[in-house]
């Protein structure tokens, strides 16, 4: 049987080349990965070899191994920044151009006379302190040439002879000297390891030449992987989106690994100064820093950041090179490499609703806030910005293979309650005492019932009131009768108690204060999510959506905000957006039940109540919230939506779902309250719109489904139901209820 492409909106058959005949695609990978396939089969396209993994959550491929080689330079081409003289109070330009527009790349300075050369100063076949035989030129780095060499001493393996362009060239010798002494130091295995440390008599120029040699990467710059899509396909012969070099979970594997490298380097006391996409190496499996002549101590004066990778001239001027100034070269350098994706716009727009765009805002969010003006609103570390791109790693594989991809969030802590609008819960008896008040099931929570379920930012362990917030939350009385001091943390739990008592000036109060004690721009954004809850307890929920998406812009890997996000765009009919979201976050964490609520609830709205029952039976059977959702289901079943009655087929499906085999109620109990007021809804439902069926749930409906047996066994719920009022009216409600069900018979015409 021929397979059919899965992607969306196309059935073609894919042929023996393993695209489809239709849309000229590789159908989507079915099996659970991080990355797309990548590669078309042509030759230099795609992938080889075992895939490798970043941090067990990104897959990436192992890229086709070269001969190195193929890699040296057939031409070497002039250097394109100025040259200077390096002689002692001489800052002749040595590349100028000559007569014929060329620049040049030897001759003499025209200031001081002494010769220079700009050329590679090895040649192939000339060996370097009697061990390494030059093959040729790789690369020029930003102060020499990059040789490729082969150890005659260690089999001959391949290996990198980096040297100067000039010694007289005081900066470029500092700067080698400096690159030396930290590799020698440094062992990681995102930094490329040095070997040892030589030097060349050159003849011509009469000088000795220092050289370092370093680690063999087989791989390409990443800016050599940039390939443009267009170019890509082109090369491959086909419109093959997956030859682009870089889908977005590659990017992201690139910069966590590129964060783990910085990490390391920060923890010695180091800044790396110049990183940008020519001095990263994508090898055939792992990503490694090279260049590492512009590393510092932190904080540094004069770091070799380059334009546009380098912050601001002003912060420089003022801090120094720092681990924030690392954070900013690296968000540029991401920006530079997700411009060079697949996954954005328009492509992202186009993708199905629960595509990921949500995914790819996040990333931007994460780089607009590592590139932010302000150093103080970036990440503070490595650390912090590794731990929000995994966020949007556990994002992006769960939106991209609609499977579970989550881990503990650092920043909010766990909550059991659940934000349903009373979709999860058993009618009370004012479903039949007082039906006017009943709404409808696809009705969104109230602001009030948001701000009461969001979960709260775990407790700052630096707050000296922390001890007294680590362990269960304190009742909010008991939390206001705390001295909150100069502590922040119980400003902000004071506040939120303040809320759930309705005094909303007092919270504020407390709010102002907190605003006044927070530490730095960085954790404002814990101020901004109890301003968030604030708005929403005084119903200005526009303004509380403002408020979320702020704390998203600061924490872009957290699920917690976008869920914040999606209720508030829910309540406010923004349909599409809090769609996004709420699959992002539920496709994400399917512990946060809120999500697969706000769904169902959509859903309704749009009259889809088997969507709504799907996305409901996806709640794990371990959840605390399985029941809720069972009783979520039915009442999608058979409550009236967007102003529609049911129809007879979902009653009946709703009736098997109240079995007591597959709902649980009452602690188990097999005709408990709760039990007998689902099963009179059912009841009701199914007289009203004249459900009648041949086979039926008999416990709920009978067996046959007939109008007078309904009668008879709602009449039966109903009598139950009288039997739990509070009061008298409630139970005589109940009963009058029950008589006007009842059967006639054919003597008397009087029902019994």
């Amino acid at each position: 049987m021929a397979m059919r492409c899965n992607r969306p909106g196309c059935t073609g058959e894919i042929d023996e080349t393993g695209f489809c005949v239709e849309c000229d695609h590789r159908p989507l990978p079915e099996a659970p990965q991080s990355a797309p396939a990548g590669g078309c089969g042509a030759p230099g396209c795609g992938t080889a070899g075992r895939p490798w993994s970043v941090n067990g959550i990104v897959t990436m491929p192992t890229m086709p191994s070269r001969d190195p080689a193929s890699r040296i330079m057939m031409q070497s081409t002039a250097f394109d920044a100025v040259r200077r003289c390096g002689r002692a109070g001489c800052q002749g330009r040595l590349n100028s151009a000559t007569g014929s527009g060329a620049p040049r790349t030897k001759g003499f300075c025209p200031e001081c006379g002494k010769p220079f050369t700009l050329e590679p100063r090895l040649k192939p076949g000339d060996l370097v302190a009697g061990q390494y035989r030059i093959e040729g030129p790789l690369a020029r780095s930003g102060f020499g040439w990059v040789f490729l060499a082969r150890d005659e001493h260690l089999d001959n393996r391949y290996v990198v002879l980096k040297g100067l362009v000039n010694t007289n060239d005081a900066r470029a010798a500092e700067m080698a000297v400096r690159e030396r002494q930290y590799l020698t130091r440094l062992d990681h295995p995102n930094i490329v390891r040095i070997y040892n440390a030589v030097t060349h008599y050159d003849a011509e120029m009469d000088e000795h030449l220092g050289y370092i040699v370093m680690d063999y990467i087989d791989g390409d710059s990443l800016q050599q992987a940039r390939v443009p899509a267009l170019r890509a396909r082109a090369r491959c012969g086909r419109r093959d989106v997956d030859c682009v070099a870089m889908p977005l979970e590659h990017v992201l594997g690139y910069g966590l690994q590129i964060l783990s490298a910085l990490a390391y380097l920060h923890d010695q006391g180091l800044v790396y100064c110049d990183l940008k996409p020519d001095n990263v190496m994508r090898g055939t499996d792992r990503i490694v820093l090279i260049d590492l002549g512009g590393v510092t101590e932190a904080p540094g004066r004069g770091g070799a950041f380059t334009p546009p990778f380098a912050p601001p001239r002003e912060e420089l001027a003022k801090y120094g090179a720092t681990v924030r100034s690392d954070v900013f070269s690296l968000g540029k350098t991401l920006e530079n490499l997700l411009s060079a994706g697949v996954d954005k716009s328009p492509e992202l727009e186009r993708a199905d609703p629960g595509g990921i765009s949500v995914a790819a805002e996040s990333f931007r969010r994460a780089i607009r806030r590592a590139t932010a003006e302000d150093r103080e609103r970036r990440f503070a570390d490595a650390a912090e910005f590794a731990e929000q791109l995994t966020g949007v790693v556990h994002e992006l594989n769960g939106l991209r293979q609609g499977i579970e991809s989550r881990s503990p969030s650092a920043r909010f802590a766990p909550t059991s309650r659940l934000i349903d609008a009373g979709l999860g819960s058993v009618p009370p008896l004012t479903r039949w005492t007082a039906p006017g008040e009943a709404a409808g099931a696809e009705r969104p929570p109230e602001p009030a019932e948001i701000m009461t379920g969001l979960p709260l930012p775990r407790v700052d362990p630096a707050d000296p009131a922390a001890p007294y917030l680590t362990g269960d939350d304190p009742a909010p009385r008991e939390l206001l009768g705390l001295p909150a001091g100069d502590s922040v943390e119980l400003l902000l739990r004071g506040a939120r108690a303040h809320l759930e008592l309705g005094a909303p000036d007092a919270a504020r109060a407390c709010l102002d204060r907190a605003a006044i004690l927070l530490p730095e721009p960085g954790h404002r954004w814990r101020l901004g999510w109890y301003r968030g809850l604030a708005a929403l307890a005084g119903r200005q929920v526009k303004t509380a959506l403002g408020e979320f998406t702020d704390v998203c812009d600061m924490l872009p890997g957290e699920a917690e905000p976008k869920l914040a996000m999606a209720l508030c765009a829910e309540w406010l009919q923004q349909v599409d957006r809090a769609e996004r979201l709420y699959t992002a976050v539920w496709r994400r964490d399917r512990s946060m039940v809120s999500a697969a609520f706000g769904l169902a609830r959509l859903r309704l709205a749009r009259q889809d109540r088997d969507g709504a029952v799907a996305v409901l039976d996806e709640v794990p059977a371990i959840s605390l919230h399985r029941d809720a959702a069972r009783i979520a289901a039915v009442r999608a079943l058979v409550e009236p939506v967007a102003g529609r009655a049911a129809q007879p087929g979902d009653v009946l499906r709703a009736a098997t779902l109240t079995r007591p085999d597959r709902l649980r109620l009452d602690d188990g109990e097999p005709d408990g309250k709760a039990r007998q007021r689902l099963t009179a809804l059912v009841r009701q439902v199914a007289l009203d719109i004249g459900v009648t069926a041949a086979e039926a749930e008999p416990a709920v409906l009978g067996s046959p489904c007939t109008r007078d047996g309904l009668r008879l066994l709602l009449e039966r719920s109903l009598r139950d139901l009288a039997r739990q009022a509070g009061g008298p009216d409630q139970s005589d409600a109940l009963v009058d209820l029950a008589n006007r069900v009842r059967s006639r018979t054919l003597l008397t015409g009087w029902r019994h």
